[in-house]
Formats: structure tokens, C-alpha cells, sequence
């Protein structure tokens, strides 16, 4: 199969263009036919869905463009939140020791009307499971 093949099959479907103005019926034969309105009207018709294609891909640009805008502006908002959240962290840390303070707790402590204690028990954070509880016998 030769190159003029396909090209004469795809100038047959061109309008206007059939088997009785070639005279073959194997080779079609171009000289002295105007392609001249059939190249304008492929051209118009090639042109319309480029314009469109280019509309959407501007459309979808500029969507995505406002997505990282909406993004960006989220962002910085959960930063000033974060940052708000951090201050009152260390705000209630502050008051946390003041309270825990044992000199403002022994004066707060007087001035409620509570005894000075006569002795102090202090309490692990962990705790021992081998070891007798208070007040008990040893193990054996």
C-alpha cells in the first residue's frame, strides 16, 4: 500500500469530491479541484472548539487559583488560632503554678480557717504494686 491510498480515501469523503470526477477507480487525481471552500470550512470548524477548549481550561484555572487563595486564607487562620490557643495554654500553666505556689496556699489555707498540719505525706506519681499498702502487715 503506497501513500496516495489513504490520501484518496480521505479526499473521496471530502464533499463534492466522488468516483465519477476522478475517471479511476483506484487513484484519485487533484489537479484542477479547488480546496479552496473545503479548507475554509475545516478551518472555522477546527477553530470553535480550540476557543472552547482554551475557555475551559482558563475557567478551571482561575477555580483553582481561588482554591489556593480560600486555602491560603484557612491557613492563616488556623495559625492565629493556634497561636491564641498556645497564650492560653501558657496562661492557665502560670495560674496553674501560682495556685500550687506552698506559701500562698498555706496563707490562703490560714485565712479559710484551716489548721497548720502536723505532719506531711508526700505521694509518688507511680505506683509500686509489690509494695504493702499502708497500714498493712508485711507479706510473708
Amino acid at each position: 500500500m503506497n501513500i496516495a491510498d489513504p490520501i484518496s480515501a480521505w479526499m473521496r469523503a471530502v464533499a463534492g469530491l466522488n468516483r465519477s470526477d476522478t475517471g479511476h477507480s483506484n487513484h484519485l487525481d487533484l489537479i484542477g479541484v479547488d480546496m479552496a471552500r473545503w479548507s475554509e470550512t475545516r478551518r472555522n470548524q477546527t477553530l470553535v472548539p480550540a476557543i472552547a477548549a482554551v475557555v475551559i481550561a482558563a475557567l478551571f484555572l482561575v477555580g483553582l487559583r481561588m482554591d489556593v487563595v480560600r486555602m491560603s486564607y484557612a491557613s492563616a487562620q488556623a495559625v492565629s488560632l493556634e497561636q491564641e490557643l498556645l497564650d492560653e495554654k501558657r496562661n492557665i500553666t502560670v495560674q496553674l503554678l501560682r495556685l500550687r505556689e506552698p506559701k500562698l496556699l498555706s496563707e490562703r489555707a490560714a485565712a479559710l480557717g484551716f489548721a497548720k498540719p502536723d505532719r506531711v505525706i508526700t505521694l509518688s506519681t507511680r505506683f509500686d504494686f509489690d509494695a504493702a499498702p499502708v497500714g498493712a502487715e508485711p507479706r510473708p
